[in-house]
């Protein structure tokens, strides 16, 4: 089986790079199976119902989340009745959404669960390795697939090798930035610290640029703005998974500057 993981859809100029590139690809690839994280989708931060909506017309199996899950309220009205959305696993008490969803694919059980790093992040969270571990053992799953959403490389390159050959994908986001160690690593796991971002290129992962510099020279305040003008980019990787094996046997990267 093929699958497509497309990294941090941000705000307008991700939606619009998806929505130009996702079909073709599919087609071209040969994609059964499309998972997407769509944290940033809702003006640069969380996800609302209509781009909830939207990314099911694009043909998206699954949808991971992040730090930003909750910030637009409205995923409250729906994220606990469906059953393909994933919120970070590793949440310190219990809360809205699920960690894991199961999707059943040509006869074979599918896991995609999200897990989110604590190295400059929020350190609340349960520990992502002691909570991976409890998973595996609980959830019985022909294949796991996991976005590690997570800041520091190597926090998420000591979580690849720590369940090297246990989970099938692991594939990080976050940072935004797509980084070149695309591999498969002992045991059958396809494995990339971060998938990189599908949105604006020329602001600083996905805010204005004026914005952010202001923080810097000026210790500035200004709105969050996301940009939305100029290049876009679509970033992404093909995996390739044996169905008999049920190891991973390729990963590619995909990035498109348009």
């Amino acid at each position: 089986m093929r699958i497509l993981i497309v990294g941090d859809v941000f705000s307008k100029l991700g939606r619009e790079s998806l929505e130009r590139n996702v079909k073709r690809i599919r087609d071209n690839e040969k994609i059964n199976f499309l998972i997407v994280n769509g944290e940033n989708i809702s003006h640069g931060k969380g996800m609302n119902q209509g781009h909830y909506k939207w990314l099911l017309e694009q043909g998206v199996n699954v949808i991971t989340l992040g730090n930003h899950a909750f910030n637009q309220k409205s995923i409250y009205n729906f994220i606990d009745d469906v059953s393909n959305i994933v919120r970070p696993y590793n949440y310190p008490t219990e809360e809205h959404g699920k960690g894991f969803v199961i999707v059943n694919y040509n006869g074979l059980k599918i896991t995609v669960f999200q897990m989110m790093g604590r190295i400059l992040m929020n350190n609340d969270l349960l520990c992502p390795f002691k909570e991976t571990k409890k998973l595996l053992e609980e959830v019985n799953s022909d294949i796991y697939i996991c976005d590690f959403h997570a800041e520091a490389t190597s926090e998420k390159i000591a979580y690849g090798y720590a369940f090297s050959g246990k989970v099938q994908v692991i594939f990080g986001t976050h940072t935004h930035v797509q980084t070149s160690d695309a591999r498969i690593l002992e045991g059958g796991t396809a494995y990339i610290t971060d998938v990189g971002m599908t949105g604006p290129l020329d602001g600083v992962i996905g805010v204005e640029k004026e914005v952010i510099l202001d923080r810097y020279f000026n210790d500035g305040k200004q709105r969050f703005k996301p940009q939305e003008t100029g290049k876009s980019q679509f970033s992404a990787i093909v995996v390739e998974i044996d169905e008999t094996t049920k190891k991973a046997t390729s990963i590619k990267s995909l990035n498109i500057i348009e």
